[in-house]
C-alpha cells in the first residue's frame, strides 16, 4: 500500500470512528415526568443512513440533570416542545444511576444513546429575552411578567407573592397600597389594631373599632 493510500485509509478510518461515537446532541422534548425527573426526547439532527438522511429514533426516560444534594433540590419545569441538549456518558449508566453508588457497568457499551443525560434547555429559534433586569441573576417567566432578580443592590421581585408560613423582618416595611389582615395586627407588639380603645373626650374609653 502506497504512502498516500495509507494516509487516505487512516483518514477514512478516523472519520468512520468519529461518526460512530455519540457525544452530545440537540433534542426536542416530547414528554416530561416531574416525579421521576426524566424526559423523552427526539434528536433534531438527522443522520445519514444508506445514502439518505433519516430521523433518529426518540430516546425515552432520559434523566434530567439538576442540582440535588444535602437534602435540597433545584427543580426545573420542562415542557414538551422545549429544545435542549443531551450528553452521552462514557459507560453503561444503568447500575450507577439506579443505585447511586460505585458499580460495574452492566454492559460494555460506550457513548450509547441509551446512556443519555438531559443537561438542560437552550434558547433556540427566534426567541430573545426582554423585560428582565440587567446585571442580575434572574429567575423569571420568559416574557418578563414575573421575576426574582438578585443583584449587588439587593433582591427585586415582580409579581404577586404568596407566602405559606410566618414572615419575620428586622427592618422597616413600607407599602404603597392597602394592607389587609384576616387576623389582628399588633402595634409595638401589644396594641391591638382590632380591639384597641382610646380615652374619651368626656372621660372613660371609646369603643373598639367597628
Amino acid at each position: 500500500m502506497s504512502a498516500i493510500n495509507e494516509y487516505e485509509y487512516q483518514q477514512i478510518h478516523d472519520k468512520r470512528l468519529a461518526e460512530s461515537i455519540c457525544v452530545a446532541a440537540t433534542v426536542k422534548v416530547v414528554a416530561f415526568d416531574p416525579a421521576k425527573m426524566t424526559v423523552d426526547v427526539q434528536p433534531l439532527s438527522k443522520h445519514l443512513q444508506n445514502g439518505k438522511y433519516e430521523s433518529q429514533p426518540p430516546i425515552l426516560g432520559v434523566p434530567v440533570a439538576c442540582t440535588r444534594c444535602g437534602g435540597f433540590i433545584t427543580r426545573p419545569w420542562i415542557k414538551a416542545g422545549d429544545t435542549g441538549v443531551v450528553v452521552y456518558l462514557d459507560h453503561d449508566m444503568d447500575s450507577t444511576v439506579t443505585g447511586g453508588k460505585e458499580a460495574k457497568p452492566l454492559t460494555e457499551r460506550n457513548h450509547a444513546t441509551t446512556d443519555a443525560i438531559f443537561i438542560g434547555a437552550i434558547v433556540a429559534g427566534s426567541y430573545s429575552s426582554s423585560g428582565l433586569p440587567s446585571d442580575s441573576l434572574v429567575l423569571a417567566a420568559e416574557n418578563g411578567s414575573v421575576y426574582v432578580a438578585v443583584s449587588a443592590a439587593g433582591v427585586a421581585i415582580k409579581g404577586d407573592l404568596t407566602v405559606t408560613g410566618n414572615v419575620d423582618s428586622s427592618g422597616n416595611i413600607s407599602a404603597a397600597g392597602n394592607m389587609t389582615a384576616a387576623g389582628d395586627v399588633l402595634a409595638e407588639s401589644s396594641i391591638s389594631g382590632a380591639h384597641h380603645t382610646h380615652p374619651g373626650d368626656s372621660g372613660g374609653r371609646t369603643g373598639q373599632p367597628g
